[in-house]
């Protein structure tokens, strides 16, 4: 079975080329989108609104379509398929032709949306949050509609307006079926990243009784039956953009849109069976009730990204600080001895051969301190932009791995340090060798200098349940704290107060290591406990394993 290589949205359990859970996968797209049909199209029926004003499965296939790309795109087809044949009695050929249509909108979306989703997540950003409206809400429907529409539209006399009356509103029918839910299901299945909003760290309990209170005034707003010239307004439940916003900045972006999607499904139904607020306004209830909620889920969506973007920028800001303090004093220290050996041996007339040699190692010694430094920095700049290209070729891992062992011998046998290396894996691994080896390069970097003289440090490689691969560098050096496994992660930033802070570096080596892994689809993190020693866990996907 292909697999999409690049799909960030890919989930764990789907990250292997086993069929059984591909085929569960598919069952469960299947199952869901036609029983989710059921109870739509047979609730708006027994209102006269048949088939239904506002089409919920959409979201089933727009969130599958994501998540498992052209792998789960079997299930989608058999739940549109299954939906219009049974549930409209539609003939076979046509509920075929829709089912395509139906499968190739969401498809189509969710490649764009791959190919555009920024590296920070998609609502995390107001380009990414863009992308999805555009891509999921406007023209994954319109792909699907027109479908719909052709298909209608066979066999009869071809009326131009009458195709493009039809188009509209299959794909506003599409529309709001995306916007009321998908959002809410891709943060619930944590496809996407959650983005940073939280504005205080106040007491949850208190959000949350916030959250159920919202929930109940919205179902009491809609379950009251009102008279025509009501003083009630249709405008009121407007209103709930004010607490909408409120939770997005003080809860989550999926509390949030859980919120909304709640509102909608209450919203929408009430109005259908002529109860709420929307009986009074001028125009269609149920067109009011859709307008409500994609303000709702606009408005949210829009905070959470701005507010996202505004934390980046406070981050970056602090990175930008960090780094003029400190790779003013890395990039100082070098140059100071280049330029004082320099000077030593352009005053000095007659000096001893030793010397000079002495004098040319210290210059080279600096000179190659500060390339490393600006190479780190160049490929750290690359990876937060986006921009560090990756060539895909075949890397023998045993290769790689001896590669990287010969390059730190050098300072192990100087503190009688033994690298014990992993049993040999014929494991052949799809990416980028020079960007592997520099993972690995700074793995055992780490791991040899901050292990005291005399000690030792370990390979293992395994393979992970789902086919992936697990590299595990494992030192017995003096461990690190809980709390800064993470902080170690960040640029510039060293373990301060300890040992491991007085070693010699520039603090970019592992985030550039997790931003590499991270390009190819793997993960990397720190296991350790203080006296303990520390282990780096490189994870590589499934789809980064070539076929041996």
């Amino acid at each position: 079975m292909m697999i999409a290589a690049a799909n960030p949205w890919l989930p764990d359990f789907l990250q292997t080329r086993r069929a059984l859970p591909w085929l569960a996968a598919n069952g469960a797209v299947a199952l869901a989108y036609f029983v989710l049909a059921t109870v739509v199209s047979r609730f708006f029926a027994e209102f006269g609104l048949f088939p239904a004003p506002i089409w919920l499965p959409t979201s089933v296939a727009m969130v599958a379509a994501i998540a498992g790309g052209f792998g789960l795109a079997g299930g989608i087809f058999a739940g549109a398929f299954f939906a219009n044949f049974v549930l409209f009695d539609t003939p076979v050929l046509p509920a075929l032709a829709i089912a395509t249509s139906n499968t190739a909108g969401p498809m189509v979306a969710a490649l764009l949306l791959r190919q555009h989703r920024p590296t920070g997540g998609m609502f995390a950003s107001f380009r990414g949050m863009s992308a999805f409206l555009l891509y999921a809400t406007l023209l994954s429907p319109a792909i699907s509609g027109f479908g719909g529409a052709l298909t209608v539209m066979a066999g009869k006399d071809f009326n131009l307006a009458m195709l493009g009356a039809i188009w509209i509103s299959w794909s506003l029918t599409d529309s709001g079926g995306t916007l009321f839910l998908a959002v809410t299901a891709i943060l619930w299945l944590r496809l996407e990243r959650e983005p940073d909003t939280r504005a205080s760290s106040a007491s949850k309990i208190s959000d949350r009784i916030v959250w159920a209170a919202v929930a109940l005034a919205a179902v009491a707003i809609f379950q009251v039956q009102l008279a025509p010239d009501s003083v009630v307004s249709w405008a009121y439940p407007f209103l709930l953009v004010v607490p909408a916003a409120w939770i997005t900045l003080r809860m989550s972006l999926r509390a949030a849109q859980t919120l909304i999607s709640f509102v909608a499904v209450v919203a929408c139904a009430s109005t259908v069976a002529g109860l709420g607020p929307f009986q009074t306004g001028a125009g269609n209830g149920l067109q009011l009730a859709c307008v409500l909620v994609v303000s709702l889920a606009m408005t949210a969506l829009t905070i959470a990204a701005l507010a996202a973007e505004r934390r980046k920028a406070e981050a970056a800001s602090q990175i930008k600080s960090m780094f003029l303090a400190t790779a003013s004093h890395e990039l100082r220290t070098p140059l100071n001895g280049i330029i004082g050996y320099s000077s030593m041996l352009a005053e000095t007339e007659r000096m001893a051969p030793e010397k000079v040699r002495e004098f040319a190692r210290a210059i080279e010694q600096s000179g190659q301190h500060l390339l490393q430094l600006i190479n780190e920095l160049l490929d750290l700049t690359k990876i937060e932009a986006g921009r560090f290209d990756l060539r895909t070729e075949k890397v023998d891992l045993d290769a790689l791995v001896g590669a990287a062992i010969d390059a730190t011998l050098g300072l192990a046998r100087a503190k009688n340090i033994e690298v014990q290396a992993p049993a040999p894996s014929a494991i052949v691994l799809q990416g980028d060798r020079r960007a592997l080896l520099q993972i690995l390069l700074n793995l055992l970097s780490n791991a040899v200098k901050f292990t005291p003289a005399g000690g030792r440090v370990d390979l293992a490689v395994e393979r992970t349940p789902d086919g992936g691969i697990e590299l595990r560098v494992r030192d017995n050096g003096p461990g690190i704290p809980a709390e800064a496994l993470e902080t170690v992660f960040v640029p510039f930033e060293r373990l301060r107060g300890t040992a491991a802070g007085e070693e010699p570096g520039t603090g970019l080596g592992l985030a550039i290591s997790r931003g590499l892994a991270e390009l190819h689809g793997g993960t990397l993190h720190l296991e350790s406990r203080p006296g303990a020693g520390t282990s780096a866990v490189l994870v590589l996907p499934p789809t980064r394993v070539a076929a041996n």
